[in-house]
């Protein structure tokens, strides 16, 4: 069976014109790119700004957000990155981290599957933008705890999910 996932032109812009509006509104520098497929986007967070892009797949369709981490990966590293990276997606209700081996990188990547509709909610494209912002400001000193200071895995996840309770 074969699902007809076709969007017409002006569905596509109808989705990237309300994310626009969103990142607008929330602050988030932003351009369009020249396919009319993406925007390009400034997420910031407490640890800088971070590229992050929203883009229209197709089959099937859906709209697509990554924010790339500003880190450093070093291959020397590479299974403890990963075994990170698993650690922190175990607490993570929304989106996932993905590590892209080849482009030493790591990201937050989520998707809004969009059959049978022209565009994301304004409620779906509210809680992306959160949950990839809360996500990179919880995680990225774990990742830098574990490059930059010789972490363990563990103790580089276990420093981030320290919280503390009332008040000194």
């Amino acid at each position: 069976m074969s699902l007809n996932t076709s969007e017409t032109q002006s569905e596509s812009n109808m989705a990237l014109d309300l994310i626009e509006e969103f990142l607008e509104a929330n602050g988030w520098q932003h351009e369009r790119d020249d396919l009319d497929e993406a925007v390009q986007c400034i997420c910031p967070t407490r640890w800088g700004e971070m590229g992050a892009l929203f883009a229209l797949r197709r089959d099937p369709d859906a709209v697509h957000i990554s924010v790339t981490l500003d880190i450093k990966p070093q291959s020397a590293r590479r299974s403890s990155i990963a075994e990170l990276v698993m650690m922190c997606n175990e607490r993570l209700w929304l989106g996932h981290f993905d590590y892209w081996v080849e482009e030493e990188v790591v990201l937050f990547r989520h998707a809004l599957p969009m059959l049978e509709r022209e565009a994301p909610s304004g409620g779906e494209i509210r809680s992306v933008m959160a949950a990839a912002v809360d996500s990179v400001e919880r995680f990225v000193p774990a990742f830098n705890f574990l490059i930059w200071a010789g972490k363990s895995p563990r103790e580089a996840i276990d420093a981030v999910m320290f919280e503390t309770m009332g008040e000194a």
